[in-house]
């Protein structure tokens, strides 16, 4: 990508130019290009964006532009004589099918996380001299990070799930899931329960522990049973889990940094059962009431109105 910010364009232009100013394209070789460009950018515009608004046939030949470039960029290492070469004796469609296929790896290492990845997010203006090549490789690995979480989320719930687990690809949803299961098996451990997961006596006791320990107790026995819980995962879950900062428990040490308020938060960073929530709300007896417990007030919208 050098010579494309030297020369403030995308390294496609500049192959192409050179190839006019050297001979190496013909004039009638070039009209076909063009044509190729027009066409492949109406197509893109049609499928993917739509053909009646004048800024978004821009955008299509921006599309183009960009999976061009990268598909010539992949094949000739940029190296601008190779490039040459394999504009002449390929074409141009061949350089955009191979952008293409860069861009549907994607889908194939993680097709969840592709559906989020907009076309137009390889799209390149003709004085953009942004190296697509940089875009792409980031894209792929944050695609195999998300396949990872996936991966991750599902060996970490098969354990320290309290609930059925409902098929989710929000990766915010999955990282918050993530951080509630291991904050419940590091609270499971602080209280040397050898349990997976909380019921009500485990919750209580561990409220206890958290209230009436002091903190510098429970800061040597956390460190503890944070070595012997990451110690207990995959390796691969574990280098994960390290990557993405999981193991630094910030929301559980905040709310364990407050004893007199710790019943109250406790909840909110650790992975319940349905049961135990109910409990701790006193709605158990009561059924789903959605926390109505009193009786007068529950029947109260059943009766009719008394004149």
């Amino acid at each position: 990508m050098k010579i494309a910010e030297l020369r403030q364009n995308p390294f496609i232009l500049l192959v192409l130019k050179d190839g006019v100013t050297n001979g190496d394209f013909s004039a009638e070789f070039m009209h076909k290009t063009q044509q190729q460009l027009s066409d492949m950018s109406l197509r893109i515009a049609s499928d993917c964006l739509s053909i009646i608004y004048a800024d978004q046939i821009k955008k299509a030949c921006e599309i183009v532009l960009g999976m061009i470039n990268l598909g010539l960029l992949s094949q000739c290492n940029n190296d601008s004589d190779k490039a040459i070469e394999i504009i002449k004796n390929q074409g141009i469609v061949f350089c955009f099918r191979a952008g293409w296929a860069k861009y549907a790896e994607l889908k194939n290492i993680a097709p969840e996380y592709f559906k989020e990845i907009p076309i137009s997010t390889y799209a390149l203006g003709v004085n953009d001299t942004a190296d697509i090549m940089l875009k792409h490789t980031t894209l792929v690995k944050n695609a195999y990070k998300s396949i990872k979480l996936l991966e991750v989320h599902k060996q970490v719930s098969a354990k320290y799930s309290a609930n059925t687990v409902i098929p989710e690809h929000d990766e915010d949803v999955l990282l918050f899931e993530l951080q509630k299961f291991l904050n419940s098996a590091l609270g499971l451990l602080l209280i040397n329960s050898d349990r997976n997961v909380f019921n009500s006596d485990l919750y209580n006791q561990l409220v206890t522990y958290l209230s009436t320990t002091p903190a510098e107790q429970i800061a040597a026995q956390l460190s503890s049973c944070t070595k012997t819980l990451i110690s207990s995962l995959p390796l691969t879950a574990k280098m994960y889990l390290e990557e993405v900062t999981l193991f630094e428990f910030s929301e559980l040490k905040k709310v364990i940094a407050s004893p007199k308020t710790v019943a109250i938060y406790l909840p909110e960073v650790l992975e319940l059962s349905v049961n135990v929530t109910n409990e701790l709300h006193d709605d158990f007896d009561g059924g789903y009431d959605f926390g109505i417990d009193d009786i007068d007030d529950d029947i109260a919208y059943l009766k009719p109105n008394s004149e």
